[in-house]
């Protein structure tokens, strides 16, 4: 009945556990849609701003074709006077071959035939436009039935005077420096409001992300601090049953039978492992960091090797010695528990395959990986197999990987697990080195 209230409890926090992390999951993604929206409706507004600014500037130079044209027919008004007002840098008046009629200002001798594969029809005419940016000039070239007579002074008449079958083609050249200036600028409060708003969502995200991490931590240390206070009262409250039990047991194996003898031991073997159990608490709850002295792990590792039943193989290429700082018996206890995992992660019926290794990292760190060919973490054990007393081992107690990760963090290291390679597991413990 215990035992399904217990289940029912852990079934309970588990449901809120994974509620809780959808709705921040769910937090998380609205977020980044909201900031991609920004972002779009940004890139829309930008592309609107420039292209009211080229509308703008076709409109400019419109009215600039437009005011030349009616000073060509107001002779009263000089062409001159119309180019400094509209900042026009020449006007040509080619045929239709390209041969230049008439000219005023910078222009070309002849028109060059790739100049109108470069140009754009105007959106409001039938005219040609182009924008230099190099040079900061517009070109524009409209085809015109005004007729061009050349004469030694080029002079142009009015279209009653003279009526010509082809038409002429009239070219501008405009002075774009304003023009390019509106657009640097709008390109650069563009980029500005795009790389502002990228930095905001940089900073939403890190401090969401933290804070998940600080919650997750929160949670983990509440739960440590309510397990440390039960597991004290857990521990004293049964090491002096344990202590009685065992006291009873050296008494019975003397008087009774010897054909009895085989019950005691399943009463002794369980009661050693619930001492066993109850050491490994109190180590995790005392202090980890212990009385560190220069180790050769090395040798503390491969002294090991005879307390396991199955053989367990030291590769090769490994270091041959290496020292660090770490309390000996806890560096026994850490890795004796390793070892011990990755024999019992076997397959039933395969024969096992475990091995240790110890080599430099590229940080200047030891590398010491406990290897396996069992059956492996499951994914969504990855985030609670350092929990104390989660496991999934029939008999395990779930609290050996706990001690470890403690005993190593005390004394800087860290401990993390991977899949390996061909199925299995490969846990890398790293140490700093010491001469």
């Amino acid at each position: 009945m215990q035992k399904e209230r217990k289940n029912r409890k852990i079934h309970i926090l588990d449901f809120f556990e994974r509620r809780s992390n959808r709705f921040s999951l769910l937090i998380g993604i609205l977020i980044t849609l909201c900031f991609i929206a920004v972002i779009v409706l940004m890139a829309v507004l930008s592309f609107s701003f420039i292209s009211l600014a080229e509308l703008e500037m076709e409109n400019r130079t419109e009215r600039a074709f437009n005011a030349t044209l009616m000073a060509f027919r107001d002779s009263d008004r000089p062409v001159e006077t119309v180019m400094g007002e509209y900042h026009i840098n020449g006007v040509g008046i080619y045929s239709a071959s390209g041969n230049l009629l008439y000219s005023a200002g910078e222009v070309y001798p002849r028109l060059p035939l790739d100049l109108f594969s470069s140009m754009e029809r105007s959106r409001s005419t039938s005219s040609l436009l182009s924008f230099d940016e190099k040079r900061n000039v517009i070109e524009y070239i409209r085809a015109s039935s005004q007729a061009v007579i050349p004469t030694s002074d080029s002079i142009l008449l009015p279209i009653s005077s003279v009526r010509l079958s082809y038409p002429n083609i009239i070219y501008l050249s405009l002075d774009a420096s304003s023009y390019s200036a509106e657009l640097v600028h709008l390109r650069l409060i563009s980029f500005i409001l795009l790389a502002t708003t990228l930095l905001i969502y940089a900073i939403v995200f890190y401090v969401y992300r933290q804070n998940r991490k600080y919650k997750a931590l929160i949670v983990r240390q509440e739960s440590l601090v309510s397990l440390g206070e039960a597991a004290r009262t857990l521990t004293h409250e049964i090491k002096n049953p344990l202590s009685a039990i065992t006291i009873q047991l050296a008494l019975l194996k003397r008087t009774v039978p010897e054909e009895n003898l085989a019950d005691l031991a399943t009463i002794e073997h369980e009661t050693r492992r619930l001492r066993d159990l109850t050491d490994k608490v109190s180590d995790f709850l005392r202090n980890p960091l212990g009385n560190p002295e220069r180790l050769d792990i090395v040798k503390g590792i491969r002294d090991l090797f005879p307390l396991f039943s199955v053989p367990v193989r030291y590769e090769e290429g490994s270091l041959d010695e290496a020292y660090a700082m770490f309390d000996s018996e806890r560096f026994r206890s850490v890795f004796e528990n390793l070892i011990k995992n990755a024999i019992e992660a076997t397959r039933e019926g395969e024969e096992s395959d475990v091995s240790v290794s110890v080599r430099r990292t590229k940080r200047g760190m030891l590398g010491i990986a406990v290897k396996d060919r069992g059956v492996g973490i499951s994914v969504k054990d990855q985030g609670k197999i350092f929990d104390p007393f989660f496991t999934t081992k029939i008999h395990g107690s779930g609290i050996g990987l706990s001690i470890s990760m403690q005993f190593v963090k005390a004394v800087g290291g860290t401990l993390s697990l991977e899949r390996r390679n061909g199925g299995g597991t490969c846990v890398i413990v790293t140490l700093k080195e010491v001469d």
